[in-house]
């Protein structure tokens, strides 16, 4: 028997084929078709499923995370895909053709859901924080999904923490913590320190100015260390709020390494109250499959929980 994470994102489909002991057995992605998304997610499924002479009465459920609010299974908005009140689980298994075991959440959440089940209970509280071209976390307390009223809890990257440069946001908003601790965000303070100081090299990606930062150009590390700030003070905050065992960061920034979590260390030791300073700050074990990983475990232990 089986069940089946799939990682909706605004270019691409993770999807995941599990074993009921949380076993990864194989993974693959497609596109991103806006038009026909639950169509060619559904038949790239059952081609899978065929070519490795599995049954869809095989696969006992379905994990889905999309990049956008969620409450009880409905995608309340997604602009990346330009959802509105989307009922994801009918669509998905109208798609199908099927009726089985589905569970929709954000993309976030269902990363740090498989977070939570990858390290095997080492922390029953915990915030996953992933860095691209936006600020974004999942947090889990005592074993589950934090999703609040709207599905707005984890929308970190639109916190107001910045009152320096005060960048517009896509939100509409100034100051908000993606403005300038997003990939997209670092890039863009850098390139405006450059400008504004008239000195420092043109960067010409967030990777070269990381890069940048580790051989000690002044601007390059002038704006990674806001980057790590801004998120140390945001980070301090939430361990009031939630006081987690670990706060484990992902996405395209994390690939900085023990660069990024030391810089970001420095600063929440700092920032934060003296209670909170024993918190893990630590990369995430799964990287990009973190959202697969949680969707097939949350499925998993919903399937457990009823055969008890």
């Amino acid at each position: 028997m089986y069940v089946i994470g799939i990682d909706i994102g605004g270019t691409a489909c993770k999807i995941g084929l599990f074993t009921l002991d949380n076993k990864l057995v194989f993974k693959w992605q497609i596109k991103t078709n806006k038009d026909n998304l639950f169509n060619e997610v559904s038949q790239s499924i059952k081609d899978c499923l065929k070519k490795r002479n599995i049954s869809l009465k095989e696969v006992k459920g379905y994990g889905i995370g999309i990049p956008g609010l969620v409450k009880n299974g409905i995608a309340l908005k997604c602009v990346n895909l330009g959802w509105t009140n989307i009922d994801i689980k009918s669509e998905f298994l109208k798609a199908m053709g099927i009726d089985a075991l589905v569970e929709v959440h954000n993309d976030a959440n269902l990363a740090a859901y498989g977070e939570y089940a990858y390290l095997n209970g080492k922390y029953q509280s915990l915030i996953l924080i992933t860095l691209g071209t936006g600020v974004g976390s999942g947090i889990v307390v005592d074993g589950k999904i934090l999703e609040g009223t709207k599905g707005l809890t984890g929308e970190i990257g639109h916190i107001r923490i910045d009152k320096e440069f005060n960048f517009l946001c896509n939100c509409g908003k100034t100051g908000c913590l993606e403005t300038v601790s997003s990939a997209s965000g670092i890039f863009h303070l850098a390139t405006y320190l450059q400008e504004t100081k008239g000195r420092g090299k043109k960067y010409i990606s967030t990777k070269h100015v990381v890069d940048c930062a580790r051989l000690n150009d002044k601007i390059a590390y002038e704006a990674f260390d806001i980057a790590c700030l801004n998120l140390a003070k945001v980070m301090a905050i939430l361990s009031l709020v939630t006081d987690p065992e670990a706060i484990i960061f992902g996405g395209g920034v994390s690939s900085a390494g023990d660069f990024l979590i030391e810089t970001i260390k420095k600063h929440y030791l700092v920032e934060c109250l003296g209670d909170a300073k024993d918190v893990d700050i630590r990369l995430s074990s799964l990287l990009n499959d973190a959202g697969i990983y949680g969707g097939a475990s949350l499925i998993i232990k919903l399937i457990k929980k009823g055969e008890n």
